[in-house]
């Protein structure tokens, strides 16, 4: 459910990549999660696997469709919001237990489905000639991939798999800070990418 969530994201995301009136936008931004959400539950349940348990994930959902309203369209802004459901989504996990704290988890793949397009963004603007350079620079990023997999199984190991998701929460954290920060520093160079 968690690739689930991000597909759902993704799908929702890729609404603004259109030209779409803003009625249709608006109708489309709840309608494609939904139909996402339907066809992740289908395809499973056609592989017999009992879903059930996570037909109130719905909710979700829903929290992600008011978060796509409420971003605007607007990188930093978009960034900010989903990494908030992040941190606060990563919080909960760890202090709840059962399904509240499954729900939770799972929503993690909601604050990442989008996020990477924003940074992106968010990262490339304004350096000008640099960009090819900039560019290359990100696709390394996804090394982090590579590097907090490892470390959160370690803390895994020698705590337990629930408390180790303080290390998402550090990482939701960060990129708080960071659309917070870019939005300053593009906005002292005079750039705006929120209109």
């Amino acid at each position: 459910m968690y690739w689930g969530s991000m597909m759902i994201g993704r799908w929702a995301g890729a609404i603004s990549a259109f030209e779409f009136k803003s009625n249709t936008k608006k109708m489309l931004t709840v309608i494609v999660p939904l139909v996402a959400f339907g066809i992740v539950i289908a395809v499973n349940s056609i592989a017999q696997y009992d879903m059930t348990p996570l037909y109130m994930y719905i909710v979700c959902i829903f929290i992600q469709i008011v978060a796509f309203f409420l971003s605007q369209d607007k990188p930093a802004k978009t960034l900010l919001i989903f990494s908030l459901i992040g941190v606060v989504s990563m919080l909960i996990g760890v202090f709840t237990k059962g399904d509240i704290a499954i729900y939770a988890f799972l929503t993690g793949g909601i604050a990442c489905s989008i996020m990477w397009p924003c940074i992106f963004a968010l990262s490339i603007a304004g350096i000008g000639k640099y960009t090819t350079q900039g560019a290359a620079f990100l696709i390394m990023m996804i090394l982090g991939g590579a590097i907090i997999p490892p470390l959160q199984g370690k803390l895994a190991d020698i705590f337990s798999i629930q408390s180790s998701y303080w290390i998402a929460v550090v990482c939701f954290v960060y990129l708080v800070f960071y659309a917070f920060k870019t939005k300053s520093v593009l906005k002292n160079q005079g750039i705006t990418l929120n209109k």
